[in-house]
């Protein structure tokens, strides 16, 4: 090796650690994600690469790709989605309502609820929650909320499809559903893929 080339490989090794560096800390857990993780009882390890994982199966689906098998930037994308929709519904405050069914929630008259915050933000996602399953479908939005918001795998939700007999069926079945109802909630939550 020339001392031409050894200097040039010693002044690109660095720029590549710091590099490597710069995403291992865009890529890692952030702290509302590690504190959401540990409210639901998920475990957190740590990579070969140092970097915390969470045992989420929505997370597991978009690192598997599982989200688009052939298409790393729409995958991303569905996922993206999937945290707008998560977003929403912790903002909807709903989690303390547990006892009442969704679909009852706001059905009688629009504004203020007794018994509910009365805080513009919840009231807010609330509808917007309310419209995203309109637009996400019967068939879809279970499966969308058990895997999206409450971290089930798809393996959980298959009730939700009780016309398919085989399970690895079901999956495809339900993977497509949840595919589908993650495209269709895009511009409703305000994620786009924009110009290719």
């Amino acid at each position: 090796m020339s001392a031409k080339a050894a200097l040039r490989r010693a002044k690109t090794k660095p720029i590549a650690k710091r590099k490597t560096l710069a995403d291992a800390e865009r890529l890692d857990a952030t702290p509302e994600r590690l504190t959401r993780a540990h409210e639901a009882g998920q475990a957190i390890e740590r990579g070969a690469d140092k970097l915390r994982r969470l045992v989420d199966p929505f997370d597991v689906m978009r690192s598997t790709r599982a989200l688009a098998p052939h298409d790393t930037r729409l995958n991303d994308l569905r996922w993206l989605i999937g945290e707008a929709l998560r977003r929403v519904h912790r903002r909807a405050e709903l989690d303390a309502l547990r006892a009442v069914p969704l679909d009852r929630i706001g059905a009688a008259a629009p504004g203020p609820r007794s018994g509910l915050p009365a805080s513009e933000a919840a009231l807010y996602a609330r509808d917007k929650l309310r419209a995203a399953e309109e637009r996400a479908g019967p068939a879809a939005w279970p499966i969308l909320m058990r895997v999206v918001v409450e971290g089930a795998s798809l393996r959980d939700c298959r009730r939700f499809a009780p016309e398919i007999v085989t399970p690895w069926r079901a999956d495809a079945v339900l993977a497509d559903r949840l595919r589908v109802a993650l495209d269709r909630l895009g511009s409703l939550l305000g994620v786009s893929g924009g110009p290719r």
